[in-house]
């Protein structure tokens, strides 16, 4: 692609050189001569330094960049937009793999698709557009909706229900059994786990995470979610809409989160907790107690993030603190024997 090419695509407004080509995008600190990079913030102008890049996306000229610049409204859009363009997502063909294992009961859209070595069961149905991916397992009369891709190695459990627009990356599991026994007679004896989980529109759920099924009822995951990799979602579990669970979160069972909330890297929740909308919970924070809509938190056990800070600056300044205690003491101490010894 010639740079002026380039330049229109994206809508913007090109200084320099046009008939430079172009084959790729890449981020600034690794661009080649022959890719173009986006410089969104100005802070980052010095990681161009002994680069020779074809071009540079950017919101306004910028004296200091010696090659090719693109003026664009918002240069880490049009770059996402251009990777788009050299490196395009290709969906299989619909139809369903001769080594696929389909059964005779389950409905599947003549427009979707059914890769190698995929397994749909009995009453399982697979809406229009939809991608199964190789080696993806539908169980009996589990449900999928129009326009998903399920990458290879996902899993869904029996009745389970996935709206339409859901992406599952690879080796996702949706639906196997909550986390849930009884004691007997000094023996942990499994709760059968009977609900379901139910997915709404536009959610997707990166590699590796997994989704337990209701022991009753549904687990719900809300439209427009969007949760990482390595995340756990227990039995009974109810998300909200819009939320964003982050790497390795962990959502111990029947807890609730409210819409737009957000819960960063390797945060938790315990049993039954509630979180309310539009909450903000710090990365490791660990929620113990009902969160009010709003709430920003961090820490273990989560508070206020702002009480949380002082905390740790207070922590940072602790080993000092303990020798000015001990130097204090020890004055303390040779003051109180001066005067014992003054009678």
């Amino acid at each position: 692609m010639k740079l002026a090419q380039l330049a229109e695509l994206v809508g913007g407004k090109l200084i320099g050189r046009s008939d430079r080509e172009i084959n790729g995008v890449s981020q600034v600190d690794l661009v080649r001569p022959d890719e173009v990079t986006f410089i969104a913030d100005r802070k980052y102008l010095s990681l161009l330094e002994g680069k020779d890049p074809a071009a540079v996306l950017v919101g306004e000229q910028i004296e200091q960049i010696s090659c090719p610049q693109v003026i664009v409204a918002d240069p880490y859009m049009a770059a996402l937009q251009l990777a788009g363009e050299f490196a395009p997502h290709e969906c299989p063909p619909p139809g369903i793999d001769k080594t696929a294992v389909v059964h005779q009961t389950a409905t599947i859209h003549e427009t979707a698709t059914v890769s190698a070595l995929c397994v749909v069961e009995a009453g399982a149905s697979v809406g229009a557009h939809t991608v199964l991916m190789p080696q993806v397992y539908v169980g009996p009369d589990a449900g999928i909706g129009e326009g998903c891709t399920l990458h290879p190695g996902t899993r869904i459990g029996e009745r389970c229900v996935l709206g339409d627009r859901v992406t599952c990356h690879h080796n996702v599991s949706i639906g196997s059994d909550g986390f849930g026994y009884a004691q007997i007679d000094g023996a942990h004896v499994p709760i059968p786990q009977r609900g379901i989980v139910v997915v709404e529109d536009d959610v997707d759920i990166g590699a590796g995470s997994c989704v337990d099924r209701a022991t009753f009822g549904r687990t719900i995951i809300g439209a427009g979610t969007k949760i990482d990799n390595l995340v756990q979602v227990a039995h009974n579990c109810i998300i909200g809409k819009r939320c964003l669970l982050v790497s390795q979160v962990g959502l111990a069972g029947s807890v609730t989160i409210g819409d737009d909330s957000i819960m960063a890297a390797r945060a938790a929740a315990v049993p039954h907790a509630r979180i309310g909308k539009k909450c903000i919970v710090g990365a490791m924070a660990a929620v113990r107690k009902d969160l009010p809509d709003g709430s920003i938190v961090g820490g273990v056990p989560a508070k206020d993030h702002m009480a949380w800070k002082r905390e740790i600056v207070a922590l940072d300044k602790l080993p000092q603190a303990l020798k000015d205690l001990r130097r204090l003491s020890r004055r303390v101490e040779e003051l109180e024997k001066g005067r014992d010894e003054g009678g």
